[in-house]
């Protein structure tokens, strides 16, 4: 199992991906979070800021690259960051949600 965090421009694509992946039983427990600050370098090197929105959620490790392909087909040169997280330690109830609500493998 796995936390998948995905990393975005604006929270209205944001809010398409994370419908995406429900529709897709690819991801559960999703959480959009706003108002985040990226600090990356500008084309001088120099470290800018820039509004951008995290999705996390809950998946299963090997729908990883199911999750990734459909995002780049989908968004091509505007595909927002992924990337994930192992979950070591879950609540047994959270796991079996995980496992039941999310597609087989």
């Amino acid at each position: 199992m796995i936390q998948i965090n995905i990393i975005t421009k604006d929270r209205e694509q944001a809010e398409e991906i994370t419908t995406l992946l429900f529709e897709e039983r690819l991801v559960v427990n999703e959480f959009i979070i706003n108002d985040m600050t990226g600090r990356n370098p500008n084309e001088r090197g120099n470290l800018t800021s820039e509004k951008e929105v995290l999705i996390v959620g809950t998946t299963k490790a090997l729908l990883f690259n199911a999750i990734d392909q459909l995002l780049q087909l989908k968004y091509g040169e505007h595909m927002p960051i992924i990337y994930a997280i192992p979950i070591v330690y879950i609540n047994s109830e959270q796991s079996d949600y995980l496992r039941q609500n999310t597609a087989k493998v």
